[in-house]
């Protein structure tokens, strides 16, 4: 019972240096567990497979290199990890969904820097197989931010409640790209009607939900800073959306592209949307480094799919690229790019809130040898 009542508070770190961490998360604080550079080297994205003690971990690839890698490991004893299988992905991959749909596993992965989306086939105990197919994007013409919309930036990976569809923001493209798959063999994509965002949203990160009977879609604009609400109707062949609501994630006075949102997630209660914010870390923001840390926003999710500020809190670092809710919602682990750290907060599951440091809310913090491209937590 002990093992089982520690393993809940292991978390695995993901660093951009190579670097694959496991912490644990004790009253003293957070303590990291063990280390492993078998994740290639640039860790970007963590998908755990908790049924199968498995931990997907991918590398974006570095310098000149042409391909990036899939990873799988075997969870051991207090989170330490040993690889079982490596394939190679499409350069600059940065986040994969797993599919484990009747008697087929498979994995879809996007690539940002040569927008690529990837599908693979597994086998048993984390076995891996090469890509069965790879697609290149492209758009039809450069997005009003030139320096960030002149070509296609793959940058996420949806699976729909029905899996039925997989959804691919497309930062310089306006869009969120729609596949159908096989579930018999993930691969090929067919791709369908896109959704058109509005135009220079960046659109990065996205999630469902489903309430009271109806399903929407929202997703973070990180070059305009919104976060945006569509209610989502299966039409037979493909998605339809209908825009609810566009609110700035932070504060409307900010210009395009310079505080640029990241991460996007739904509390496990479906009540609240947390987005992170980069406001103080972007050289061209009115406010860079005028505060110690950068801030999540938490929004109150309305039947109608409208969005209610609830909070704005500090993340406890800069450039918080990703961040994870344990399944009870009450604690968040952030990860930062810009001073190395991990940071896990307490939260208020009632309010939504997450609990000042003057408060006790500021559980653990561990700083690491690289930038933390993402935090997973072990449950």
């Amino acid at each position: 019972m002990a093992s089982a009542t520690a393993e809940k508070h292991v978390l695995f770190a993901a660093q951009s240096n190579g670097n694959l961490t496991s912490l644990v998360l004790k009253n003293s604080g957070l303590e990291v567990t063990s280390n492993t550079l078998d994740c290639a080297d640039n860790a970007s994205w963590l998908t755990l497979d908790k049924h199968n003690r498995i931990l997907y971990c991918l590398d974006r690839g570095v310098g000149n290199a042409t391909k990036g890698s899939l990873n799988s490991f075997a969870i051991g004893e207090k989170g330490v990890l040993s690889r079982i299988d490596r394939v190679t992905a499409p350069f600059g991959v940065v986040a994969g969904q797993y599919f484990d749909v009747g008697r087929t596993r498979g994995f879809v992965t996007a690539s940002y820097n040569r927008s690529a989306i990837a599908a693979y086939a597994f086998g048993q105990d984390g076995k891996l197989s090469e890509p069965l197919q790879i697609i290149y994007p492209n758009i039809s013409h450069t997005g009003p931010i030139p320096s960030r919309q002149d070509r296609s930036f793959s940058h996420h990976v949806i699976l729909d409640p029905t899996e039925q569809f997989v959804l691919i923001p497309d930062l310089g493209g306006d869009l969120i790209r729609v596949f159908k798959y096989d579930k018999k063999t993930i691969a090929p994509l067919q791709e369908l009607s896109p959704l058109v965002t509005e135009p220079g949203a960046g659109p990065r990160h996205g999630v469902f939900w489903k309430k009271h009977g109806g399903l929407f879609f929202f997703f973070n604009g990180e070059l305009n800073q919104k976060v945006y609400s569509y209610k989502v109707t299966y039409t037979g062949t493909g998605l339809s959306f209908t825009k609810v609501a566009a609110v700035p994630a932070l504060d409307a006075k900010f210009p395009p592209n310079t505080a640029p949102t990241s991460e996007i997630a739904i509390s496990p209660d479906s009540q609240f949307l947390i987005v992170a914010n980069r406001e103080h870390s972007f050289a061209s923001s009115p406010l860079h480094r005028a505060g110690p840390s950068d801030t999540l926003s938490t929004f109150k999710l309305n039947p109608d799919g409208t969005l209610n500020l609830v909070q704005t809190a500090p993340s406890g670092g800069y450039l918080p690229r990703q961040f994870s809710l344990n399944k009870k919602g009450d604690r968040v682990a952030v990860g930062h790019q810009g001073n190395n750290t991990v940071v896990v907060w307490k939260r208020d599951v009632e309010s939504g809130k997450i609990i000042s440091e003057a408060d006790g809310g500021k559980v653990g913090s561990q700083t690491l040898s690289g930038q933390v491209a993402f935090v997973q937590w072990y449950e």
